[in-house]
Parts: C-alpha cells; sequence; structure tokens
C-alpha cells in the first residue's frame, strides 16, 4: 500500500513538473513568436529585395546596401531595452513583399522601415529620400512624422535631401510607377509602394543613396557608410518614440 501512495505521490510531482515546464515553455515561445508579456516597442526592418531578388546594380549591389545597414541597425535596436526587433525576411532570403509586411503585422510592429538603394542612368543623380504612404492613408500623419526624423539624421552625414526635405511620395498607375515631390491629390486613389501602404502600423520606405553615385556610395555605401547611415535610422527611431539614444 505505501509503495503504491509512493508511486501516487511520484506520479503527480512528474505530472507538475511536466505541466510546470509546459508553461515555461509556453511562456518562452509565446513571448520570442508573438511578444506576449514583453513591453518593449516593437520594430520591423525590411532589407529590400535579397535572395534571388538582388535589386538594382551600382558600384555596390542594393542587397549589398540594404543588409549590410539593417544588420548594423538590428544590433543597435538589440542592444537599447526598449525595443524588441523584427526581421521582415532573414539575410539571404528571398521573399514575397506580401510576406514581409503580413510578418510585421503578426509581431505586432509598432513601426517598419523599409531600405533600399536608389539607381539612375545619370551618375550625377545622388541623394536621399524617404517616401511614407501618402495622404488619406491610415498612418499618413504617424510615418510623415518619421520619415522627416530619417531625413533629418541623414542630412547630417552631408548626402543631399531629394524632394521636400528628403519627402517624396510613390504612386503606381498600372506598371508605371509616378514619383512625386509632393502629394498629389489626382492620385490620391493609386496604390503606393506595398511596404508603406499595407502594413498596420506607421511604414516609411528609405532610398538611402544612389548606388550609380560615387559621392554617394562613399557616404553611405560603404561598410562605414551603412553603419553610419544605421546610427542615423537608429537615432531617428528613437526621437519618433521618444527614448534616449545609446550612441
Amino acid at each position: 500500500m505505501k509503495q503504491g501512495k509512493r508511486r501516487l505521490r511520484f506520479g503527480k510531482i512528474f505530472l507538475l513538473c511536466l505541466l510546470v515546464a509546459g508553461i515555461c515553455f509556453g511562456g518562452k515561445w509565446a513571448m520570442e513568436e508573438w511578444g506576449l508579456f514583453d513591453s518593449r516597442i516593437v520594430v520591423a526592418l525590411d532589407a529590400g529585395h535579397g535572395g534571388n531578388d538582388p535589386g538594382a546594380e551600382g558600384l555596390i549591389g542594393e542587397t549589398q546596401l540594404t543588409e549590410t545597414t539593417v544588420r548594423y541597425l538590428e544590433e543597435y535596436l538589440r542592444q537599447d531595452e526598449n525595443y524588441r526587433v523584427i526581421l521582415c525576411r532573414e539575410y539571404g532570403e528571398s521573399k514575397d513583399i506580401n510576406d514581409r509586411w503580413r510578418l510585421a503585422d503578426r509581431k505586432g510592429a509598432e513601426l517598419l522601415l523599409c531600405i533600399h538603394g536608389n539607381s539612375s542612368e545619370d551618375p550625377s543623380a545622388r541623394g536621399f529620400e524617404a517616401y511614407p504612404p501618402p495622404p488619406g492613408r491610415k498612418y499618413h500623419e504617424e510615418a510623415l512624422s518619421f520619415a522627416r526624423l530619417l531625413a533629418g539624421e541623414i542630412s547630417q552625414t552631408g548626402i543631399p535631401l531629394r524632394g521636400d526635405g528628403g519627402i517624396r511620395y510613390a504612386y503606381y498607375q498600372g506598371n508605371e510607377k509616378i514619383l512625386t515631390d509632393s502629394p498629389d491629390p489626382e492620385l490620391e486613389s493609386l496604390p503606393s509602394f506595398g511596404m508603406v501602404d499595407y502594413p498596420d502600423c506607421p511604414a516609411v520606405l528609405a532610398e538611402q543613396c544612389f548606388l550609380t553615385n560615387q559621392e554617394d556610395v562613399a557616404l553611405l555605401g560603404t561598410e562605414e557608410g551603412c553603419q553610419q547611415a544605421a546610427l542615423c535610422y537608429y537615432r531617428a527611431i528613437c526621437a519618433y518614440f521618444g527614448t534616449e539614444p545609446l550612441l
């Protein structure tokens, strides 16, 4: 009888241990996957192109620029206890745009920054551009505010700002891409970049520099330049959310 009670007691303890382990594992999974019980600000980063889509080619490749910059920005944000980072795609991964912004939504992103590099047949074309969603979209004002902070920080590197203080707008009419320096009410019903139009949070697409311009690449396309750009983006994110940057 005593041996049976011991076995019963041991069985209860074993089940209790399994329950505690399950709760701990489940809690950790919920925190990592969904951010539950995590009060940090969730920022989504998208390195434009990647994998089978190399993007534009110039003095350097676009994916090289975007991934190098995002790696540095991810590192800055992970060092800051105020933030939790979501990568819209893994480094080297090919991923559909819709899958990228949907991942950011699923993980509860409160801000999304999509980084690209520009190119032109005119080698003298240069400068930084930030694209928020056009007026009429849900998060236009918030994204415009963030875009202005980005432009303000990046201008300190010496790169010129294109458009209205670094702000431009994009519209698609069929397969034609229309870029403007100010919002165009006649184009308001047209879609913009998917990565700024569709996420359920403020989102901005940044054209960091012209890959086809020597001065731009020297400023923001080298390893050191990408690191500097990432630092500017990090400080803009901190300014947007009102936190003190570590650097």
